[in-house]
Formats: C-alpha cells, sequence, structure tokens
C-alpha cells in the first residue's frame, strides 16, 4: 500500500500557484455539468481541509486519491474536490457541489 502524504494541502496550493494543478477531462466535464467553475475550486482549495475518512486508492492501487473540501469566496458552493498527484502535475479528478 503506498504512502499517503501528511502535507497534502500545501502541496495542491503549491501546485496550484506554479500552474501545476491540471483538471483532468473527466473533472472539466463534471464541473460543467455541475455548474462549478475553475475559479470555484482554486478558492476552494486556499481554504480547504483535508477529509481523510474519504481518501481512497487509485484503481491501480499505486496512489491515492485525496479528498478536500473548502468554500469558494462567495461561500455558496460547498466544494469537495479530489486530487491525485501525478508528479510534476497535480490532477483534479472532479469537483461536486455538497450544496446541491
Amino acid at each position: 500500500m503506498p504512502i499517503k502524504r501528511s502535507n497534502v494541502i500545501e502541496e495542491v496550493i503549491k501546485a496550484l500557484e506554479e500552474g501545476r494543478l491540471i483538471p483532468t477531462t473527466h473533472a472539466q466535464d463534471q464541473m460543467k455539468n455541475r455548474d462549478i467553475q475553475i475559479s470555484d475550486v482554486e478558492e476552494a482549495l486556499y481554504r480547504s481541509v483535508c477529509e481523510d475518512f474519504n481518501d481512497k486508492l487509485t484503481d491501480d492501487q499505486l496512489d491515492w486519491k485525496y479528498s478536500l473540501r473548502g468554500t469558494n469566496d462567495s461561500g455558496d458552493k460547498d466544494l469537495r474536490i479530489i486530487i491525485v498527484f501525478k508528479d510534476p502535475k497535480v490532477l483534479i479528478i472532479t469537483a461536486i457541489d455538497k450544496n446541491k
């Protein structure tokens, strides 16, 4: 079993600021269907917390899918954001608005 990262939020924010945070095609499609903008995700990441209880192994079981939860600046979207580290990129797998 892969070892979980201990500083997920810091690594994700660093990736965001360095342009290495990339939404997958799946995430882009889901966000469009759920009326979630990339700016909502970025804003939520800055005030996110880890939801360790929702972390899961990737399908190939070589890494972890991390669950982060935060609100956008206006507070109208309570987002769960699933990310995977694929160094040097950090991939957004999906985003879900828990208010809907």
